[in-house]
Formats: structure tokens, sequence, C-alpha cells
């Protein structure tokens, strides 16, 4: 599953679209019917509710993930959560909510069926140390969840099992959508220059930010010559979309069929 964390790469492309937009008005984005997102079960407050891969409530013949859960009072979930690939009915999430918060352990898995992460919740957050996997198989990460929910890094591989931070210290990486944002760790945060980069072409590099000790100092992107001081736009944690769900938020309808 994708990152649900929003990247540079994702932010720079809403500004270019929100100064499209300031140039001539945008029609507004069509939105799903929430009666196609959703089918009840019995007992009646069992729900199967249809996602993409973003987890937006989407129809269920575009749907990429398809979640089984129940309803308390509230309507909030409640007791055991199973999500499931449509394109094979393998399992993609195993989980529990109480209250309306994940709790205790929570299982994520690639598309292929192998694990993708393992960890535990508490009241709704992240604790304790977390383990991901590539689709290989083989080790991602191993990030720590202390109090506020911020990650530590304390061991991170890359695809071919090479250990590139070792108890805390190193060089961390993500690759997606052709770029790749990492720099230094040092005692499990980021440290100094972090570089957002194209894989391939001639101008590579398409934002950066600047981290002392683990504090966020500022970031600038190149496209917009955008340069913030607020926050970081990044997180070191993986294939987290999932937490989207919870907030029901519809995606677009599915697109047309093409006419034979």
């Amino acid at each position: 599953m994708r990152s649900c964390l929003i990247l540079l790469s994702l932010i720079i492309t809403s500004w270019a679209a929100t100064a499209q937009g300031q140039q001539r008005k945008l029609p507004a984005p069509q939105t799903a019917n929430i009666r196609d997102c959703y089918r009840v079960a019995a007992p009646p407050d069992s729900i199967a509710f249809f996602y993409s891969n973003q987890y937006l409530l989407t129809p269920a013949g575009c749907a990429a993930v398809r979640r089984h859960v129940r309803f308390d009072s509230t309507r909030v979930f409640k007791g055991f959560v199973r999500d499931y690939w449509m394109h094979n009915n393998m399992l993609a999430l195993s989980g529990a909510f109480r209250n309306g918060k994940k709790e205790g352990l929570f299982e994520l898995y690639h598309r292929t069926g192998e694990l993708a992460a393992r960890g535990h919740y508490r009241e709704g957050q992240q604790v304790g140390d977390w383990a991901y996997w590539y689709p290989s198989g083989k080790p991602r990460q191993v990030l720590s969840f202390g109090v506020g929910g911020e990650p530590m890094v304390q061991q991170f591989w890359n695809e071919t099992g090479q250990q590139l931070v070792r108890n805390g210290n190193g060089t961390w990486y993500r690759d997606e959508d052709g770029m790749r944002w990492g720099g230094t760790v040092v005692n499990g945060i980021p440290d100094g220059r972090w570089r957002l980069e194209y894989l391939t072409g001639s101008k590579n590099l398409v934002a950066s930010e600047k981290y002392s000790k683990g504090h966020f100092r500022n970031g600038i992107t190149l496209a917009s010559s955008e340069y913030y001081m607020d926050q970081s736009r990044i997180s070191l944690n993986d294939w987290e979309d999932y937490s989207t769900a919870e907030t029901f938020k519809l995606g677009p309808p599915c697109p047309p069929t093409k006419k034979e």
C-alpha cells in the first residue's frame, strides 16, 4: 500500500493545480454516491465498505480494497476489521477497534500476500516497535513509536538487503512515483539536509528540507520557489493510507466504461 504521508511531490502537484485554478475557474470535482460504496451484511451492524488504493470510499465496481467491519451505536468502527484486495481476495489488513480507535495488533499485507507491516496501536496511536517488509519479503525497516506518535528509525535496509541504518544511524530513503526522498539519520531522527529527487533525468532536485538534531528548520520546493518553516511535509512511516478509512472521505465515481 502507498504511504498516506503527504510527500512533497504531492504538495507540489497541489500547488500547481491551485495556481492553475486561479487563472481560470475549474469545475468542481465529482464524488461518488455514498450508497454505491458499501453493502449491509448480517447482522445489521456489519458493513462491507469499498475503497480506492488511497482508502477513499469508492463504488464497488472500481474499488481496490473491501473492508469488513462492524459499527457501534455511535456509528464508529468496533471489534475486528479485515480488509481484502479486490483483485485477488487476499488479506490486505487485519486489526481491531475499541471505542472507534485502533487498538492492539495490526498487520498490513502487500497485494502479493506478503506481510508489509506489523505493530501495535494503543487508543488510536502507533506504539512500540513496528516492522516493515518489501513485497519481496525482505525486511525494509524497524520504526520505534514513542509518546506523540513520531517514529524513530532503528534499522533500515535497501531492496537488496544491505543495511543502511543500524541502531538509529545511517542513511534512509523512500522511492515513490519516480522520486526518492531521503537523508541522514542520527540517533533515529532526521539530521542535516534531506532531498527529494527524480530518479532519472538531468534536473533531479525537486525539493529539500533542513533538520537540526531531528528538529525541522525549513524547506523549499524548486518548482514553485515555495519556502516554508511551519512544519515538515514528510514522514518516515510507510503504507499508512488505511487510516483514511476512518474519515469516510468520498473518492471520485468510477470512470465511464469504454464503448466497444
